[in-house]
């Protein structure tokens, strides 16, 4: 192992988790509320969701790091349509973030020396690529169809795929992109009562290796596993709300074929308010926090995403 890498071996959870946060926080691994929502084949939308994460924003609590203070914010356009696949509905969504974040921390050296260290940066992320296929209760429709359709039960597969076009530097610790490729199958099931909804989520991310940390060194990590849940509450048209908990295990890291005892458990939880404000655009408002946090979620993160539909 290089000397600049055993200096800074034991931050390689941060590398780790560096996209799945940095990246777009409101396109990361959290899933958005009603993503089981379907419309018809043909349609459209554009969005732009401005985010701002604060606190211990990617370190984990076991780093030898004291008054970490992260501010990370991030503009993520976005596209998205619908098209009909073998009589299924289908959404296909691609965004790319733009990011600048800064950290201010008490970094521990070798020998044990407080260094005080500053970090900022200021690009672009990873891209994303977002496929979900609507298996049951939402067939591929015309807007004449779709106008009489109501939602009961739907079930759906989703499949993320995050692309390593990102700010990337093998000199650096952090960046804004990961150097590898991870993709994320999911189940995704939501169930109406009234103006109820239920929403429950499986997802598996999957992560290929960074070859070039800091150097030629190589970081693997294992899959990392995540559940949530939703519970929603459609007050009128386009006006409503949402609550979730999400759950991640799972995601230890290997350096250079040597296994970290680094695995991620993690609890968030979050609240979504989705407003109408013209014929065709969704203000959407986030919010999230950590409630349980070892690797990287010991923060919080508000949303304004600007959505148009056509």
């Amino acid at each position: 192992m290089s000397s600049t890498l055993a200096r800074y071996a034991s931050l390689l959870p941060l590398v780790g988790f560096c996209s799945a946060t940095v990246a777009g926080t409101a396109l990361a691994q959290d899933v958005e509320p009603r993503a089981l929502s379907p419309a018809p084949v043909g349609t459209n939308a554009v969005g732009a969701a401005l985010s701002g994460s604060f606190g211990n924003v990617l370190l984990d609590k076991t780093l030898p790091v004291e008054d970490l203070d992260g501010t990370i914010f991030s503009l993520v356009p976005s596209y998205t349509r619908y098209f009909g696949t073998f009589g299924l509905t289908t959404r296909l969504t691609a965004a790319v973030p733009f990011v600048t974040g800064s950290w201010d921390a008490v970094v521990k050296t070798e020998p044990i020396t407080p260094v005080d260290t500053t970090i900022h940066r200021t690009g672009v992320g990873d891209a994303v690529l977002n496929a979900t296929v609507f298996l049951v209760g939402a067939p591929a429709m015309t807007r004449q169809e779709f106008r009489d359709y109501r939602a009961k039960t739907v079930f759906g597969f989703n499949l993320r795929l995050k692309v390593p076009i990102g700010q990337y530097d093998p000199s650096k610790l952090v960046n804004l992109g990961s150097n590898r490729w991870q993709v994320a199958p999911a189940l995704a099931l939501s169930h109406w009562i009234g103006n109820l909804s239920l929403e429950a989520y499986a997802i598996a991310w999957l992560f290929s290796d960074n070859d070039a940390l800091l150097g030629d060194n190589v970081l693997s990590q294992a899959p990392l596993y995540a559940l949530q849940f939703n519970v929603g509450y459609n007050f009128k048209r386009n006006l409503w709300l949402s609550a979730g908990v999400r759950q991640t295990d799972g995601g230890r890291t290997t350096l250079n074929g040597v296994q970290r005892d680094d695995p991620t458990k993690n609890t968030r939880i979050g609240i979504v308010l989705g407003l109408p404000i013209a014929t065709g655009h969704t203000l959407k408002l986030v919010g999230t926090t950590g409630i349980r946090s070892t690797a990287g979620t010991d923060f919080d993160t508000v949303v304004v995403q600007w959505v148009y539909i056509w």
